[in-house]
């Protein structure tokens, strides 16, 4: 008798121990699931976008491996971890310079690249599923993010702290996270090499100056066209025309950027960096003439002078 109970209890504890394996085992795989979901949506949607560009997804491929090793071979990023791409980020939230040659910025080199414009928009579609939880989606919230980033015109050290705020590490090994974040390193090199550049010192600037001859509005719409002057002008048109402006108006010059609601902030900040870069050169041009030197080459109170002359002053209305 005591011998049958012993065993009815043995086979208690043994149902029991079968049981809470079981439930620990649900417990730890149910986010792994949830994870790995959300990976294989995020990386269908980076092939997507690299499947656009006419040459074939190993062009995107090839320009993102080209540009993360040039950070690495340059002490900015000291490996391809997620980890190591959050310290970059935080590195920029905390202001410090990134000091980094014009020609090895990602965003030129990415919009040389040409693309099928219909078949981007088809990438949309990746998000359009009832299955995804905004509450509980890091790419839902990144996209809201994204879009409300548009209207805010933060500058990098902000920007990178709204990422840091909603990607960690995991994340950002994933090359879609990293691939928005690539222009954001574009701008910080450029501000720390011309620091003038964003918003006014003083904001009322815009309004005191904003109708007279040495405001140059671009106007861009969601389909990603430019019209200056009641014109619709090509991008290669409208950098021409804001070196012009520059060369003009010199330190009295003031840009206006307006865009229609629906446009992406990426294309916000791609036309920003673009007027900036114009300016940028036309700098470049007037240093080599007129002081014999390139803008690499001068001193502090010579970069000076020549920053007062031609100022990069982008605002938002």
């Amino acid at each position: 008798m005591k011998y049958q109970v012993r065993v009815e209890n043995y086979m208690g504890l043994y149902r029991k121990f079968h049981f809470c394996l079981f439930l620990l085992i649900s417990i730890l795989t149910i986010p792994t699931t949830t994870s790995a979901q959300a990976e294989e949506l995020e990386t269908a949607l980076f092939r997507c976008i690299a499947e656009t560009f006419e040459a074939g997804p190993h062009t995107l491929d090839s320009l993102v491996s080209r540009f993360e090793n040039e950070l690495i071979a340059e002490g900015l990023l000291e490996n391809t971890a997620g980890e190591a791409y959050r310290g970059l980020l935080q590195r920029i939230a905390s202001g410090q310079s990134v000091v980094r040659a014009p020609e090895q910025y990602f965003g030129p080199r990415f919009r040389t690249l040409r693309r099928d414009s219909i078949a981007l928009s088809n990438c949309s579609s990746v998000l359009d599923t009832n299955t995804i939880d905004p509450s509980a989606s890091t790419l839902i919230q990144f996209e809201i993010l994204r879009e409300s980033l548009l209207h805010e015109n933060l500058d990098p050290a902000l920007e990178a702290s709204a990422y840091l705020d909603l990607l960690d590490a995991a994340d950002l090994s994933l090359p879609y996270y990293r691939l928005f974040t690539y222009q954001l390193i574009d701008r910080q090199a450029f501000e720390t090499s011309l620091p003038d550049i964003g918003n006014p010192v003083n904001p009322a600037l815009a309004q005191q100056n904003a109708g007279g001859a040495n405001v140059f509005r671009v106007y861009m719409n969601e389909r990603d066209q430019l019209i200056v002057a009641d014109q619709l002008v090509s991008r290669e048109q409208m950098l021409n025309l804001v070196a012009g402006h520059a060369r003009t108006f010199e330190q009295s010059s003031l840009y206006i950027i307006e865009v229609e609601q629906d446009v992406k902030y990426s294309q916000f900040v791609s036309l920003k960096d673009q007027i900036a870069l114009a300016i940028s050169e036309v700098r470049d041009t007037y240093s080599r003439i007129i002081l014999g030197k390139t803008l690499s080459e001068l001193t502090v109170s010579e970069q000076e002078a020549v920053f007062e002359k031609y100022p990069i002053r982008i605002v938002t209305p």
